[in-house]
């Protein structure tokens, strides 16, 4: 900062010091007429942090009875309102409250503590609860399930699994639906319990839920929303098959998946997999024999209009998602305990879920509308799969 912007300051800062006297000084006339048992008995000093700088030396008005106190003054704080917003948006953007604490000592000369900061960041369990019971569309077209593991303290650190549903609009607009904390490994219970909840506050219509491939997930779907479409993830298919192939193969059994996945319609895609058996089947059979089996929930998307298909047939918007989380708990290294962890999880996905609903996916409701118009004709109803063994 130059010395005209210290000049500056300085004077704003007297200013604000005098302004706050004089109108603590009525504050104390106010309250003497309605006590006239009372007199004014001159003043105290007291420091004060401002989001603008410190007050020092500030001149406050007292009474005889002690009775009076300033509504401008916070009580038994060193600092003005507008604190507790500054940390709050320290805090949204990730910082760790210890480093929150450094900042403050560092612009203010002012000694907050990690549990003060700690405790200003706190967020009401009824607020949350009111967050994650809020109701929720009746359809929505495309539904995401996945999780990520982060420490948790418990006694003891372990990494733990957040779960999360991410869910599309039939306008486009992406929400965040529900979310979760518990247990070391993904639990096929949890998500039957996230998507009976999402059912119970809303959820009427889903017509894709497209997940990893977790053991039970399926089973899960089949129970809560025995009419939706489950899509297994391609791009984690395909990564998960080239980790079981020589390296001198990857290159060109990537490029032969990606005809499958990338092919014009379903009939063209399984005869690119009829292709991938005549080519690959003898030197790897149980590759061949896995994407044969699971065609019918690796190809679900193809029924969806083909602008919009890139969106649909991976997880990698939910682990977009997660990339996010991971950076702003980053700095917080591991959430200490549940609770901790339910109310930084709430504030983050809070604020990225407002960020997601400020814009659409380009040609999503208009693909979803014909989608619709076309849903029951012939033609998005014929089993491609059953209708073309591999024979």
């Amino acid at each position: 900062m130059n010395k005209t912007s210290k000049e500056i300051l300085s004077y704003f800062i007297t200013v604000m010091k005098e302004t706050l006297e004089k109108m603590i000084k009525e504050e104390r006339q106010a309250y003497l007429e309605e006590n006239a048992h009372t007199k004014a008995n001159g003043y105290y000093l007291r420091n004060l942090n401002t989001p603008v700088g410190k007050i020092e030396g500030l001149r406050v008005a007292r009474t005889r009875d002690g009775g009076f106190s300033s509504e401008l003054l916070p009580y038994r704080k060193s600092y003005m309102p507008g604190f507790d917003q500054l940390i709050y948006a320290l805090f949204y953007a990730g910082i760790s409250t210890r480093k929150i604490g450094k900042v403050f000592e560092a612009l203010y000369g002012m000694n907050i503590s990690h549990t003060m900061a700690s405790r200003l960041t706190k967020v009401a369990k009824e607020e949350i609860e009111k967050w994650k019971e809020r109701p929720l569309e009746k359809r929505y077209p495309v539904i995401f399930v996945d999780g990520t593991y982060f420490p948790i303290k418990r006694g003891i650190v372990s990494k733990e699994v957040i779960y999360v549903i991410l869910g599309i609009r039939k306008d486009g607009r992406r929400e965040i639906l529900a979310y979760d904390i518990g247990g070391e490994g993904e639990s096929a219970n949890m998500w039957k319990k996230l998507l009976r909840e999402i059912k119970e506050r809303g959820v009427e219509e889903v017509e894709l839920i497209v997940g990893d491939g977790l053991v039970g997930l399926k089973e899960a779907i089949a129970e809560v929303y025995p009419k939706s479409k489950y899509q297994h993830c391609v791009l984690h298919a395909v990564k998960n098959t080239l980790t079981k192939v020589k390296v001198r193969d990857r290159s060109e059994i990537a490029k032969d998946l990606k005809e499958i996945y990338k092919a014009r319609n379903k009939v063209e895609a399984i005869n690119k997999l009829k292709m991938l058996r005549v080519k690959w089947c003898k030197k790897y059979p149980k590759i061949v024999k896995w994407w044969e089996e699971k065609a019918d929930e690796l190809l679900a998307f193809m029924e969806f209009p083909e602008e919009i298909r890139s969106m649909i047939y991976t997880t990698n918007s939910i682990e977009r998602l997660f990339k996010e989380v991971k950076r702003r708990l980053k700095v917080m290294e591991v959430l200490q305990g549940e609770e901790s962890a339910e109310k930084v999880l709430y504030v983050i996905l809070r604020e990225l879920n407002e960020r997601l609903m400020s814009r659409k996916l380009k040609n999503f409701e208009a693909a979803m509308e014909r989608y619709y118009e076309n849903k029951h004709s012939s033609v998005l109803n014929v089993n491609v799969y059953e209708e073309t063994q591999f024979t």
